[in-house]
């Protein structure tokens, strides 16, 4: 048979049982063809990555052929599974890591590899399964920098880093929270948010950076959080000119970067996977309950695990739960665990015992998003990978904040939260099937039509200043200002130097809010002094007229609000958490409320619902916000009162017990290892601050967890944090 085009190939090789000798060298002479034609070499690796996803039929008097065909694609990581002779072997030891055991480079890692290790910076846009994170690790274990600095969109993901990074301890410390300092004559990974890079104060001499999903830096896809990614990334290109940014479906990258920084811009489609877009057309007209039999359906008959993207976490939640009824109808206890997960024992202890997630868990099906507690998030994700968990509903969080090992994806939702999902996101969620090395194709169902195509042309507004907001031009020096930017800080520069510097100092907080903030008080002094003067705990009342000033001033994106609907409720649940000191005793709290007995007669929507707002407020508010803006209206109100002869107030002491949880400070930051708040308040009793304050990880070393109060989820916890 002979193969005129690439959809005659593909049509060959999925309707076929078994390849004949002819057929099957024929199929490798026309795969040959395309890899050599300038163009067609993505046909030829698509084609010759579909025949080894269903190598056994292929006629073994031609498995040389394909082996060599491989190495003809720079294929090298896949070549290490079939022994190989001659050229093709000197050629895969050449693509070997030089740095790395075990592993093989393709053919476009190693160049990219090689501009790194040549201590070049790179900024790369390549599809998901192309391998860019590894080269992060090829950097670190090369040992050519002393000090790197590696920036990612997400605590999950850097935590996932951290753990993959922890066998170089030998050479690099691990900095993960700005409590930390740097110890002198040590090397040092700084694994942080863009946030935490903007706050930290004690950065050694840094040599390289790392920013992980750079797309992020756009102002175009309304990520609140792009401000402070731009901000970290000139605050570090004033330590360092060496960089390695890395991301998805960027088209292009401005004139002005070019010109202003020196790169090596790489725009590749390399894939190591192919994907099969199956259409399930029979959905799109469909009403939302005929797509859910259709999805569970769909669900029933896959034997690999499968991610579903859902919209929001509420219906990842409803989806998961509804197809448990139908798991128990149709399969009964065929997928039932055994019980004894110690996930499952500490949901039910630290949430609720009734909570959906423990049901949910006894019959491999979970659901993920990013209201859930950061180690919560991490282990189904472990439980996914290791294939425990087969049904995983997730929103946007997971697809864009942690690697999976996924062979199917199921696009349900149309809707990334209230807005219509774009190609960039689709895009970004479908690269996600299938994983180099685990699955040689992924499957990406799809229940609506694809959206319209296009890449992003990247803005980066704090190198260009085109269209960047008053709140990141303040951070650049002024000599780097263009005429436009520095007419638009105007009323900035006039201010007063000191009132400049705290406005400054408050990163990526609106100005012109803080400058109406400022006047609002200055306006009312006498009124404002006796609500915003305290001191170490605010009264509700004190701590109502601040979040009433955050509301009105300093909250700028509508549908950030994290399950918390005015000022009022958010002072009443802040001080609630000061009291009970846990969420499992918030979420009880609020389950007593006769309120959500009348509003929500079902039980389980009820707790299903009440435990995920705690969950969502305490994430976005307790953790991160509040303490911010808490900070912000501090430092404004110390420069007005003063004026007036008036004691000002001092929130700095609620503030940093509202985000480390209530714990120890020498404690508090095993949160930011994937410990639950649990485990760390029970090693109170156990760990001394003398004994963490040299190294908690010695300290956790010297202790028997068998003679602790631990549950055997919060042993593992800390045990896998011990591992080298």
């Amino acid at each position: 048979m002979s193969f005129e085009n690439y959809s005659n190939a593909l049509d060959y090789i999925n309707q076929k049982e078994e390849y004949s000798f002819e057929d099957s060298f024929s199929l490798a002479k026309f795969c040959s063809e395309q890899l050599l034609t300038p163009g067609k070499e993505s046909e030829g690796r698509e084609i010759l990555i579909r025949i080894f996803d269903k190598f056994k039929k292929v006629n073994t008097a031609t498995s040389a052929i394909w082996y060599d065909l491989l190495d003809v694609a720079g294929l090298y990581p896949y070549l290490s599974d079939f022994e190989i002779l001659g050229s093709s072997q000197l050629r895969h030891e050449f693509h070997k890591s030089r740095h790395i055991p075990n592993v093989f480079l393709h053919e476009e890692q190693l160049q990219i590899s090689q501009k790194l290790l040549s201590k070049e910076s790179v900024i790369i846009s390549a599809p998901t399964s192309f391998g860019k994170s590894i080269l992060i690790e090829e950097i670190v274990a090369s040992k050519i920098y002393k000090n790197i600095v590696i920036i990612q969109p997400t605590l999950a993901l850097l935590d996932e880093t951290r753990k993959k990074l922890r066998k170089y301890s030998e050479t690099y410390d691990s900095i993960v929270s700005t409590s930390q300092k740097p110890i002198e004559n040590r090397s040092n990974l700084f694994l942080f948010t863009a946030e935490r890079v903007v706050e930290y104060k004690d950065f050694p001499d840094i040599d390289f950076f790392v920013i992980d999903e750079f797309y992020k830096l756009s102002l175009l896809r309304d990520d609140e959080r792009s401000i402070a990614l731009n901000h970290a990334f000139y605050k570090l290109l004033k330590l360092t000119k060496k960089f390695y940014l890395l991301g998805p479906v960027v088209r292009s990258i401005p004139k002005k970067v070019h010109e202003s920084l020196s790169f090596n811009w790489i725009h590749t489609n390399y894939s190591t996977v192919a994907v099969n877009e199956i259409d399930i057309k029979e959905a799109y007209r469909k009403n939302d309950k005929e797509k859910r039999v259709i999805l569970y359906e769909l669900l029933l008959d896959q034997e690999e695990s499968t991610l579903i993207y859902c919209s929001s976490p509420q219906r990842a939640t409803s989806l998961a739960s509804e197809f448990l009824e139908v798991i128990k109808e149709k399969k009964s206890q065929q997928l039932k665990t055994d019980g004894n997960n110690p996930m499952i024992s500490w949901v039910k202890e630290n949430m609720h015992t009734s909570w959906s997630l423990s049901h949910l868990l006894e019959y491999s099906i979970a659901f993920h998003h990013g209201a859930l507690p950061r180690h919560l998030g991490s282990s189904i994700v472990d439980g996914f990978n290791e294939e425990n968990i087969k049904y995983l509903f997730c929103t946007s969080t997971l697809i864009e904040g942690v690697n999976t090992v996924a062979k199917n994806i199921v696009l349900f939702d149309r809707k990334k939260g209230p807005k219509p999902i774009d190609y960039f996101d689709y895009r970004n969620i479908a690269g996600r099937s299938g994983r180099m090395k685990v699955h040689y194709t992924g499957n990406v169902y799809k229940f609506n039509p694809e959206p319209d195509q296009y890449e992003l042309d990247l803005d980066i507004p704090i190198i260009t200043l085109e269209d960047a907001p008053e709140e990141l031009l303040i951070q650049v020096d002024q000599e780097e200002m263009d005429e436009k930017s520095r007419d638009k800080l105007k009323d900035y520069s006039s201010l007063p130097e000191e009132l400049k510097s705290i406005i400054k100092e408050n990163s990526g907080i609106v100005v012109e809010g803080q400058l109406n903030l400022l006047t609002e008080i200055d306006g009312n002094v006498d009124y404002y002094h006796e609500l915003l003067s305290w001191r170490s705990l605010p009264s509700y009342k004190q701590l109502n007229s601040v979040c009433e000033l955050i509301w009105e001033y300093l909250k700028t994106l509508p549908g950030s609000d994290a399950s918390i609907k005015s000022p009022a409720q958010l002072a009443k649940v802040s001080l609630d958490y000061l009291r009970i000191k846990s969420i499992s005793g918030l979420i009880k709290k609020q389950l007593e409320q006769s309120y959500w007995k009348n509003k929500i007669p079902d039980e389980q929507e009820r707790i299903d619902k009440i435990v995920y707002d705690v969950l969502n407020y305490s994430r976005t508010w307790f953790d991160f916000k509040l303490p911010k803006y808490l900070m912000v209206i501090d430092k404004l109100q110390r420069y007005v009162f003063p004026q007036y002869d008036l004691e000002p107030g001092d929130y700095g002491f609620f503030a940093s017990e509202l985000e480390s949880s209530f714990l120890p400070k020498y404690l508090s930051m095993l949160l930011d290892y994937d410990v639950p708040s649990s485990a760390v308040r029970k090693l109170v009793k156990y760990i001394k601050e003398r004994d963490a304050e040299a190294n908690i990880i010695n300290a956790l070393n010297a202790l028997d967890f068998e003679k602790t109060d631990l549950n055997e989820y919060e042993k593992q916890k800390l045990q896998a944090l011990l591992i080298r």
